[in-house]
């Protein structure tokens, strides 16, 4: 289950609590937990966002050199041109 349907599901059942009949202590303490469980998982959301962001980034430099490279060895192997070779 994804991160963010699991929020979701606990954001109902903490707006559904006061309709479930728990006594106060318990309705409170089930509040807390799924308060900090929504905390932890946008945290977790988040990093795993910038995570994937870096890793895009970096696959975007590594094809970008990639690239460079090739172009490179395409011109290393390339003929001289007329301007490049000794007069004779």
């Amino acid at each position: 289950m994804p991160k963010s349907r699991i929020i979701l599901v606990i954001g109902v059942l903490i707006a559904l609590l006061p309709f479930l009949g728990f006594p106060h202590a318990w309705e409170s303490f089930f509040e807390i937990v799924g308060g900090l469980g929504i905390v932890l998982l946008s945290v977790l959301i988040a990093i795993d966002k910038r995570l994937s962001l870096k890793a895009k980034a970096e696959r975007r430099v590594r094809r970008r050199r990639s690239k460079n490279e090739t172009v490179t060895d395409i011109n290393a192997e390339a003929p001289p041109s007329n301007e490049e070779t000794p007069a004779q």
